[in-house]
């Protein structure tokens, strides 16, 4: 017997009730008469406490609950705006687990992303000053965001097509804030990945983002859960949940993130009450997550975990209401993954607009993409990263424009860097000493399209370094390099037994032009000239001593690798350096003495000939679970046809590279050892026992050339060290206690800050 429309009203209303009396929530069934009820899904924002939705959309996927549209603020714009695309929970799971939400959320871009010839200088000052006109512009502290809106512009590739969210697999609506008069902005159109980073750009944490003739902010200013939305858009049943909770009270205000936060929320507070009581099924998790932040995005899992649980929790109820739903209105089976298609692009055409002080040509050049050519979203990726790595640009964008089957233009924002940046930073070395670094680094400097620098150490230990930088090649992949270095130390020379001999001044300047070809982000080869000066100075007269000064001329080739995925405290990677050179045209000035009589070199075997000289410095990273890795080095030091006593060999020892000629090595202090040939190994372990806090037993064996000092053709070395590091604002804090076999003496070794 067919039902009339009231009978099937009152049943659905009935098992609805019956579903969610069950699970101790209340309904508000309201239908168009003849059709289904619509379910909508709501998600509110709150950082990274909004990761727990995603147990949610894994508890209605398993209930097989279909949902017909959703609504989304901030991260559950996000969250929500990938579950309307098509990914089901378990994959949105799988996706917030695998990203590094810290560097997302950083207006410092992870190493990987850096180019080649910019890696050694990025990210080793704790203060960087733009300058603009020749006037400083203190920096906001507001994120532009390019690692995040690359990270979007990947999830979003399926439906980059799509300019009206209404057709996405569930349809979908986000909030942002018109930062001009504080209104709501209701986003259902246009690029999705735009729409969703301005529904997040929380107030003095990210930038506004531009679209149309408004500025936009994070949604959660004015509405951080769209309910009202979900209803507007036809819903009958709204399923919201909430991870804000509302403002939160002064003590669990503890970071500056939750305090910009809270300051850019208090406009949503009566929003958010009204919101709450239109809910149909209301799940709230502040509960759950109250031992988080909305800056807890080192807590990504314990997150997602919760969530979880709220989500088996409400599983009773949503399965209900799906049972419910499918006995009064059969359907076909339901598909948790209903992510469409994700086909290539053929670029028709690259417009690029924000140009200022670089150029088009040297931008296209740089992204490697032509017109015509089809391309995946990682080559899309990669092409914006290979501009963005040159560390010209602050923020790079792009929309596809589709104009046919298959084919699009790519229309490219851009924003760029100030061209000059005063740098400052603080360094306590135990062999170097104190340090004041200062750096100044300039742009476009006489040419377009190159860098140039000039670093000063201020210490007892004094360091200066310059370099000019000119990309070239049709594809920008060579450059043209000018430098010179300088570096004084105090060095002390150490006999065959490793007792002090001699303390002296080491100095040393050199003056080299080279080429360079990088083949990625990641890798480099070259060749290049160097003029060298060395000079060796006694502090006071011994018996034996070295000194003078020589110069030569060093013609080299290199090759270096830098795959790590952070600059200090890498969990994986390679870190390569080497470099084959023949040094020739020597005019030497040093002199050897014995109790004050100047020696015969030939007498001593020690002339200034042409010799050939190779030097490999490597470190390899294994990841060993979330909280450890291995770290393998391996040193090599071989000069052919040397017999020029301590003036050119080797420096072993001490735990950073920071001296010429250097092979660090457990166990010693720098210069402990000075040969002309040496192999070390190293292995360490690191350990982060508690958030950035780091422990690293580590163990070296070498075998060296000993003749140097008198003594035998090969002879040994091995080390062990026990370290603790910390990483902080003013740089790594490591201090190490080491001992080796051969000295028989426990040493201290401490490194605060960034290196020279």
């Amino acid at each position: 017997m067919k039902q009339g429309p009231f009978l099937r009203i009152t049943r659905i209303i009935s098992l609805l009730l019956l579903a969610i009396l069950s699970g101790h929530y209340t309904v508000e069934a309201q239908q168009t008469v003849g059709n289904k009820p619509r379910i909508g899904l709501t998600l509110s924002g709150g950082g990274a406490r909004g990761l727990a939705h995603i147990g949610i959309l894994e508890a209605i996927d398993s209930a097989g609950l279909k949902v017909d549209l959703v609504t989304g603020t901030s991260m559950g714009s996000i969250v929500g705006g990938l579950y309307a695309m098509g990914y089901s929970g378990n994959q949105i799971e799988a996706v917030a687990r695998k990203l590094n939400w810290n560097s997302l959320f950083s207006n410092q871009p992870v190493l990987t992303d850096i180019s080649y010839e910019e890696k050694r200088e990025y990210n080793k000052y704790i203060i960087e000053i733009p300058f603009e006109y020749g006037k400083p512009k203190l920096a906001s502290g507001v994120i532009s965001g390019e690692a995040l809106w690359l990270e979007l512009a990947r999830l979003c590739w399926p439906v980059k097509d799509v300019k009206n969210f209404g057709d996405f697999n569930i349809p979908f609506k986000c909030i942002a804030t018109d930062v001009a008069t504080g209104e709501i902005v209701t986003l259902d159109s246009g690029e999705i990945v735009t729409s969703l980073r301005a529904s997040m750009a929380i107030p003095s944490v990210f930038t506004a983002v531009k679209i149309g003739d408004r500025k936009l902010v994070d949604g959660g200013v004015v509405r951080n859960f769209p309910v009202i939305t979900a209803k507007d858009m036809g819903a009958d049943i709204v399923i919201g949940a909430n991870v804000s909770g509302g403002l939160r009270k002064a003590d669990q205000l503890l970071t500056p993130f939750d305090i910009l936060y809270q300051l850019g929320f208090y406009k949503d507070a009566a929003d958010f009450a009204k919101a709450i009581k239109q809910c149909d099924v209301y799940v709230p998790m502040n509960k759950e997550l109250e031992p988080y932040s909305a800056a807890s995005f080192g807590s990504v899992d314990s997150i997602i975990e919760a969530g979880r649980r709220k989500g088996r929790e409400m599983y009773p109820v949503f399965k209900h209401l799906a049972d419910s739903l499918n006995a009064l209105y059969p359907q076909g089976p339901f598909v948790a993954d209903r992510l469409p298609f994700a086909a290539d692009i053929e670029i028709s055409s690259i417009h690029v607009s924000g140009l200022v002080h670089s150029d088009q040509k040297f931008f296209l050049q740089r992204l490697h993409l032509k017109p015509n050519g089809c391309y995946t979203s990682a080559q899309l990726r990669n092409a914006i990263l290979n501009v963005y790595g040159t560390r010209f640009y602050k923020l790079i964008t792009y929309n596809l424009v589709p104009e046919g089957y298959g084919k699009s233009r790519m229309d490219i924002t851009v924003e760029e860097n100030p061209l000059t940046y005063v740098k400052v930073a603080l360094n306590y070395n135990t062999f170097t000493g104190a340090n004041a670094i200062v750096n100044l680094t300039q742009r476009n400097f006489i040419v377009p399209n190159s860098r140039s620098f000039v670093t000063v150490a201020i210490s007892e230990n004094p360091r200066l370094e310059a370099e000019y930088f000119k990309y070239l090649g049709r594809s920008r992949n060579f450059g043209f390099g000018l430098s010179t270095y300088y570096e004084n130390n105090g060095l002390t020379f150490y006999g065959d037994d490793f007792s002090k001999q001699q303390p002296y001044r080491s100095k040393y300047a050199n003056v080299n032009m080279d080429v360079q070809y990088t083949l990625n982000r990641d890798m480099s080869m070259g060749a290049g000239t160097r003029w060298e000066y060395i000079k060796y100075k006694p502090q006071f007269s011994n018996f034996q001593d070295v000194r003078g000064s020589t110069n030569q001329l060093n013609t080299y080739l290199s090759f270096g690798i830098n795959s790590l995925n952070q600059k200090f405290y890498p969990t994986k990677g390679l870190l390569l350096d080497f470099e084959a050179g023949y040094i020739y045209n020597q005019h030497s000035g040093i002199k050897v003495s014995f109790g004050g009589v100047d020696q015969d070199l030939d007498s001593l075997g020690v002339n200034f000939k042409d010799y050939q000289r190779l030097l490999l410095n490597m470190k390899y990273y294994i990841p060993m679970g979330r909280k450890s890795a291995l770290e393998l080095d391996g040193n090599i030091g071989y000069s052919i046809n040397y017999s020029e006593s301590v003036v050119n060999g080797y420096v072993v020892g001490g735990m950073t590279n920071i001296t010429r000629n250097q092979v660090p090595f457990v166990g010693l202090y720098e210069g402990e050892v000075i040969t002309p040939k040496i192999g070390a190994v190293q292995v360490a372990w690191q350990y982060e026992f508690l958030r950035n806090l780091f422990a690293i037993p580590r163990i070296g064996a070498a075998v060296y050339d000993g003749q140097i000092t008198g003594g035998e053709r090969y002879k040994y070395l091995s080390g062990y060290g026990l370290g603790a590091a910390y990483t902080s604002r003013l740089g790594p804090i490591e201090a190490t206690i080491m001992y080796s076999d051969q000295t028989g003496k426990l040493k201290f070794y401490v490194n605060m800050g960034f290196n020279f």
